[in-house]
């Protein structure tokens, strides 16, 4: 319960010792309806995992401390066995849980109620009675009252031989009391006999102490619990984090290991790491389970009985990264607040922590100290690696690129603890904030400079572009955490993430078992919201909701020494992470197109593709791409007006059912739904419906004076009402209604253009009257909305206004998408390039782009405005554009080596076409007989093919197979197809099994793949690296579905993401091009983009297509060839 930051439930049922009843609501243990399981469900699926654990736990202890048998057992006798879900891992989050021993079914117990607590407006439980014993705890003080059970837990285990010896033997007396039969069910304790529940500890004394439950001492005296206890008699517990009982998740605090230290503070508490402060309390309140929660697993104390921020609180504190913090790679650091409701109240404790930082932390603020330092780090301690990390101020992070924007206020080398600056001090704070500072960041030229001097980082690309800003050329990178992470595991992009702050909270990750005492003692990354947040202070003095954090620069210069602390912290993290996850991945073998590489592991396969690669990645941002920004500001004119042209060729149409549709909005979801659907019943409820007329307030920009007024308002009213005619609605939103999405309205117009000339006197008009465009569209590619209307002329006229809808939707997309991102000066640095990151967050490995997403250009066929001739080459220079041919297709033939699919790629010529030849045995006799040509190849004076090509004559059945060809690499099902092609589901069973006669091996692939998945949970692509998936044990149907087709996309599209990145190390190794001064600009999947001066463009093109070619150290392993197209051009559209 305490995991999840719930507040128990304030009913009048009798609270267990460790906590109130847990009663949530049913919402907390259904599964996620979300299409997006891996997406969406992961937060509401871990609730349920951990809510089932905290009532295992509890179970635990109660089976433990009484039984109905004659015979008192050990505990380790009658524990129950977990099958946790580690959904860390994606594993199912219902474990299966029953007791080893079927006689343990009987609890026994009797409540006594404290008359103090009527204080407190409501019975609380303060002493119970299990069998023979009574129980009191005697509480001192308002910490939580798991907190002293854990400390009784604590003294109790030091005399655990006494206490077993006590046991053997002992009959316990079954006197009157009633028997109390528990039933687990999923996650709460029934009782049959009362309607009360008697689960949910708080998490803390059971949950963080697994397999310490104590023996019962045999005595039939009170235990009296005290609040102290002796920090000696600790030693030798294993305290859990919050990690392993949730899978993963942040720990804002210490996570100890075995056999350590807690240690005590000045006035005796211990240093647990979010230890709640303790205001001055009455001896004689007694703690409550409603304000009480979990300190470690939930992170913070729920004050007033608010339980709302402590759920908010708890995911954002399992390792999904706040929004609303401002961190680098994140949020902008300059005054971001939150809308969290409660402060974390153990704040004074991670200071206290961050505290012990400072000892180790040398401040650099003078020239002097400053050569002093980098004399050492370039001479004594250069053959150690260094930890580096910024802190910068004055940028946006989520809207601005790095490139020329942002300004460092300081910096931190960390080299370990075999590193002493002074004084014991091994980790460097530098200022650089106020005046000197630039002069000082350049004394450590000779240590970022220095190639031989090992330096890591996390999230390598920020850090080097604003050091660059300042003249600093960054060489010798070693390694990038973040990248580190995602091959150790490239699923937690949704499951905690791969911030700083979520992965050193993750016990998972961390290792511990190599640091020294000194390093243990200190806390992993900790958000700034919970060392710097502050609640906002309303006008009339009181403390708001909102959380709001000081910029940077007020951070530094007035909580200097926690500010010192807090940046410090990065780096010294930062190389522990590097440390755990080089341990990790070195324990991982390296398999290599399904062959293991005997003395190698996937720390290998970093060092020799991953750490090139990503250094690569980060000079093609700095780099970036010149864009022609007249060209788009032209572009987004005629854009603007073409889409206004098209609104209004909506509006003349549909005011001739509603006279003031003429004004309406047409980008209103609202005031389309109610002029296309206005009447029609909802969905989910027939008892609602939209109604036939309603009134809508726009802005009143032709100043009509409506009726009763004197002067036009600055808005006015329209009634908007349905056309009359019943459209079909195929697809519905969420609440219900009929959806009005581009994809909605595509379906009501079909495949019929937008332009039509809708004039006010074309009402009742022949046919003859329309356009030729118009009479010459075949009835078949009219959308649903011909259908609903009686009339066909009607029909046609309503699926062409819709089609005008459609293009307002797609030219505001290419305008808010691609026209107005790349004019912004935020994307771009001074030269006026603009600069992308680029990424390796996706699952399968694939490289992503964003601020801005340049790899998201629109098709060819889509692009009306010619976007991609924006991107030019600089005076002087031209641009070399080369794409692989039907990489992904090469790929899973040489994977499933398919006979088939090799001889076709062998003969060479249009792919689909021989695959639509072998699927149709018409299409073979037609090419047999002469009837018509696979591909044709033009000689000088021919301008047309004697007979018809195949792709021409059988363009339906062409397609068809060009479209199985994609899919069935991207593990699409006949069920997908058929929503695809419109055809029943037997109907594209058939034709994919058309498919699969001539191609058996993909089949079974495919299905090796689904085994593998299934058995080992993972999948790998060509150079091994691996995907992870959950167990197949708990999934419904379609995360089962879901997983399969990832297991055979994953090693189709990964391998091809793996082909093209050692592509693009052969050609930035190529000394050739070097010379010629060609340098590599964007990846785009299977594309890259390169330019340099145009005299060498032919040779330069020539160098890459054979390194392309020959992608494995120039040389080609695979069993089919790859083709590579490449064209030279001073533009990007031209090159395509």
């Amino acid at each position: 319960m305490a995991t999840m930051g719930i507040v128990s439930s304030t009913s009048q049922t009798a609270a267990t010792p460790f906590g109130r009843p847990f009663c949530p609501s049913s919402s907390w243990f259904f599964r996620s309806r979300s299409r997006h399981f891996f997406l969406a469900s992961s937060r509401a699926l871990q609730r349920r995992e951990m809510c089932t654990m905290q009532s295992v736990h509890c179970a635990f202890l109660s089976a433990t401390m009484s039984s109905s048998s004659r015979h008192c057992h050990h505990p380790k006798d009658m524990r129950l066995k977990v099958a946790p879900s580690e959904y860390a891992r994606m594993v199912h989050p219902e474990p299966d849980c029953y007791l080893s021993d079927n006689k343990y079914k009987g609890v026994r117990v009797d409540h006594k109620t404290n008359e103090n607590s009527a204080s407190f407006g409501k019975s609380e439980v303060t002493s119970f009675r299990v069998n023979d014993f009574t129980f009191t705890p005697k509480i001192n003080g308002i910490p939580n009252a798991a907190h002293s059970w854990e400390k009784e837990a604590y003294r109790v285990k030091k005399n655990k031989e006494m206490a077993k010896e006590s046991f053997k033997g002992r009959n316990f007396s079954s006197d009157d009391q009633q028997y109390l039969n528990l039933k687990l069910t999923g996650s709460l304790f029934k009782t049959t006999n009362k309607e009360e529940s008697i689960s949910g500890n708080n998490g803390r004394s059971v949950t963080l102490f697994e397999s310490h439950c104590p023996p019962l001492p045999t005595s039939n005296s009170q235990l009296s619990i005290e609040n102290t206890v002796a920090t000696d008699e600790i030693n030798g517990f294993k305290q859990l984090n919050r990690t392993e009982v949730s899978g993963n998740g942040s720990l804002p605090g210490l996570v100890f290991d075995d056999h350590e230290d807690l240690g005590t503070s000045e006035d005796g508490d211990f240093l647990f790491e979010d230890h709640s402060p303790q205001p001055p309390t009455s001896s004689k309140q007694i703690s409550r389970a409603k304000s009480v929660t979990s300190d470690r697993v939930n992170g913070s104390k729920q004050l007033n009985g608010s339980s709302q921020g402590a759920v908010s609180d708890d995911i954002q504190d399992r390792g999904h990264m706040d929004p609303n913090v401002t961190r680098r790679d994140q949020a902008n650091e300059n005054g971001v607040a939150s809308s969290e409701e409660n402060l974390p109240v153990y704040r004074n404790d991670i200071h206290k922590q961050l505290a012990k930082i400072y000892d180790q932390v040398l401040v650099v603020d003078n020239i002097s100290v400053a050569k002093e330092v980098v004399l050492m780090l370039t001479t004594k301690f250069r053959h150690l690696v260094h930890a580096c990390d910024t802190e910068v101020s004055n940028i946006d992070v989520k809207q601005e690129t790095p490139v020329d924007h942002g300004e460092i206020t300081c910096f931190s080398i960390y080299s370990g603890a075999d590193a002493d600056f002074g004084n014991g001090k091994s980790c460097i704070w530098v200022d650089v904030l106020d005046g000197g500072g630039r002069d000082l960041l350049k004394e450590f030229v000779p240590f970022f400079e220095d190639q031989s001097i090992k330096k890591v980082w996390h999230n390598y690309s920020f850090d080097s572009h604003v050091i660059n800003n300042y003249g600093l050329e960054v060489s010798g990178f070693y390694a990038d955490t973040m990248h580190m992470a995602r091959l150790w595991d490239s699923s937690r992009r949704t499951l905690g993430g791969y911030s700083l702050e979520a992965l050193t909270g993750d016990r998972n990750v961390m290792q511990r078992s190599t640091w020294r005492k000194e390093e243990k003692e200190l806390i992993g990354k900790t958000s700034m919201k919970t060392i710097f947040g502050k609640k906002k202070v309303k006008k009339d003095g009181s403390e708001g909701k909102m959380i709001t954090i000081a910029p940077v620069e007020e951070l530094q210069r007035e909580e200097r020494k926690l500010w010192i602390c807090y940046s410090a912290l990065d780096s010294i993290s930062t190389l522990r992470l590097y440390e755990s996850l080089k341990n990790k991945l070195s324990s991982m073998s390296w398999v290599f197109d399904g062959k293991t590489i005997p003395g190698k592991s996937m720390y290998h396969f970093y060092e020799e593709y991953w750490r090139p690669f990503g250094e690569l990645l980060v000079k093609m941002e700095r780099e970036g791409m010149l864009v022609d920004r007249m060209y788009l500001a032209q572009l987004e004119k005629v854009a603007k007006v073409e889409q206004e042209i098209a609104a209004n060729r909506f509006r003349i149409w549909a005011s001739r059912y509603c006279d003031d549709a003429k004004y309406m909005n047409v980008g209103s979801d609202t005031q389309l739904r109610q002029l296309l659907y206005g009447g029609i019943l909802n969905s989910k409820d027939p008892n609602v419906s939209l109604p036939d007329e309603k009134t809508f307030k726009i802005p009143n920009v032709d100043k009509v004076i409506e009726e009763g007024k004197k002067a036009p308002t600055k808005f006015r009213n329209i009634k908007l009402c349905s056309i009359g005619v019943k459209l079909p609605a195929e697809i519905y939103t969420a609440t219900g209604w009929p959806s009005v999405s581009g994809v909605a309205l595509k379906s009501l117009a079909g495949k019929v253009s937008a332009e039509y000339d809708f004039t006010e006197d074309t009402g009742d008009g022949d046919i003859d009257d329309y356009p030729e465009t118009m009479t010459a569209v075949d009835k078949s590619a009219y959308g649903t909305a011909f259908a609903a209307f009686e009339d066909e002329e009607k029909g046609r006229e309503a699926c062409h206004a819709i089609a005008s809808l459609c293009e307002v939707c797609s030219i505001d997309s290419l305008i808010s998408n691609f026209i107005l991102p790349l004019q912004g000066s935020n994307v771009s640095g001074k030269g006026g390039r603009v600069h992308c990151s680029l990424n390796i967050n996706t699952e399968t490995g694939r490289l992503s782009a964003r601020r801005p997403n340049l790899q998201n250009q629109p098709a060819l066929e889509k692009d009306r405005y010619k976007i991609r001739q924006a991107f030019v080459a600089a005076p002087g220079n031209s641009l070399v554009v080369a794409d692989y041919g039907q990489l992904e297709l090469r790929i899973l033939a040489h994977l499933a080596d398919c006979k088939s699919m090799l001889d076709a790629f062998k003969a060479g010529g249009d792919f689909h076409s021989r695959t639509a030849m072998n699927m149709y045995s018409h299409i073979h006799e037609a090419v047999e007989e002469g009837q018509v040509l696979l591909e044709w190849h033009p000689q000088p004076g021919e301008e047309k093919p004697p007979v018809p090509l195949l792709k021409d004559a059988f363009a339906s059945e062409r397609r068809k197979a060009k479209m199985l060809n994609f899919s069935i690499a991207y593990g699409k099902t006949p069920v997908g197809l058929a929503k695809d092609w419109k055809v029943s589901v037997e109907e594209a069973r058939n034709t994919v099994d058309l498919w699969y006669k001539e191609r058996q091996e993909v089949l079974e692939w495919q299905k090796q793949r689904k085994f593998e998945a299934q058995k080992f949970g993972c999948v790998k692509t060509l150079l091994g690296r691996a995907r992870r998936f959950p167990s197949f044990a708990h999934c419904t149907r379609a995360q089962k579905g879901h997983i399969e087709r990832a297991a055979i996309n994953t090693p189709v599209q990964g391998s091809a993401a793996d082909v093209a990145m050692c592509a693009m190390l052969q050609i930035s190794k190529n000394e050739r091009l070097k010379e010629l001064g060609w340098r590599l600009l964007l990846q785009v999947h299977d594309e890259v983009i390169l330019e340099g001066p145009s005299e060498s463009a032919e040779i330069a093109k020539a160098i890459v297509v054979d390194c392309m070619s020959k992608p494995f150290g120039g040389k080609n392993t695979l069993k089919v060839e790859l083709a590579v197209d490449a064209k030279c051009a001073q533009n990007w559209y031209a090159a395509k």
